[in-house]
C-alpha cells in the first residue's frame, strides 16, 4: 500500500518533467518517448509522461521498489556534478531516520556473506558491474548505482583480534539525486552479489 501512494505520487510529478532537461540533469538518455536508465549493470526504460517500466532482455517486470526508485531519480536529479568525496549513509540529510534499516538491510547480509570470502566479494562486484578502487581495506569496488550516483563497497577481512565487516559509501551529491530512504536501497540491492559467494 505504502509503494502504491507512492507510485502515485512520483508518476505525478514525472508526468511534470520537461524530459530533455531532467535527462541532461539526470545523465540519462530520452528518445522516442522514453528514458532509458542504467541502473548497476540493468538497462530499465520509462516511458514519459505514463511512467511505465519495462527492462531491457527480461521477461518480467522490475519489482514496484525500484520503479519507485527510477521515477524518484529522474525527478529529484538536479544536476550537481559528482563530488568524488566518500560519505557514511548517516552523513546523509536525515539519515537517522533509516539508519537501522541500512544496517540491518545492507551492512549486517553483507559482513556475513563476505566477511571472510575475499574472493566472493570480488566476484559479485564486478558481476553487479563495480570497478576495484583504491581504498583502506581488503578490497574495494565502486559502482555506478545510476548514472551520476556512485556508490563504493569496501570489505574488511577478519582475523583473530577483528571482527570483519563491510562499509557502503555515498558520493556527497548524492541526496542531489535521491532521498536518503531510497539510498537505503542502494545499499540492499548489493546483496545481490550473494549469488556470487564462493561455495563452503
Amino acid at each position: 500500500m505504502a509503494y502504491d501512494i507512492a507510485m502515485d505520487k512520483a508518476i505525478e510529478e514525472f508526468a511534470k518533467l520537461r524530459p530533455y532537461v531532467a535527462a541532461a540533469k539526470s545523465g540519462t538518455d530520452f528518445n522516442a518517448d522514453r528514458f532509458s536508465v542504467q541502473f548497476f549493470n540493468r538497462t530499465l526504460h520509462l516511458s514519459y509522461p505514463e511512467g511505465d517500466i519495462e527492462e531491457v532482455g527480461a521477461s518480467v517486470a522490475p519489482p514496484q521498489w525500484l520503479h519507485v526508485l527510477l521515477l524518484h531519480y529522474l525527478v529529484q536529479a538536479d544536476g550537481t556534478p559528482v563530488a568524488d568525496k566518500w560519505i557514511s549513509y548517516r552523513q546523509l540529510p536525515g539519515a537517522t531516520l533509516f539508519e537501522a534499516r541500512f544496517m540491518n538491510m545492507s551492512i549486517l547480509p553483507l559482513t556475513k556473506a563476505f566477511g571472510n570470502d575475499m574472493e566472493g566479494f570480488k566476484r559479485g562486484a564486478v558481476a553487479l558491474g563495480g570497478v576495484p578502487i583504491t581504498r583502506t581495506g581488503d578490497a574495494a569496488f565502486r559502482f555506478f548505482a545510476l548514472p551520476n550516483l556512485p556508490i563504493a563497497c569496501i570489505l574488511y577481512l577478519g582475523d583473530e583480534e577483528v571482527q570483519p565487516s563491510v562499509n557502503v559509501l555515498f558520493d556527497a551529491s548524492a541526496s542531489s539525486y535521491l532521498p536518503t530512504e531510497d539510498l537505503s536501497l542502494l545499499g540492499s540491492y548489493l546483496n545481490a552479489m550473494q549469488r556470487y559467494k564462493t561455495p563452503t
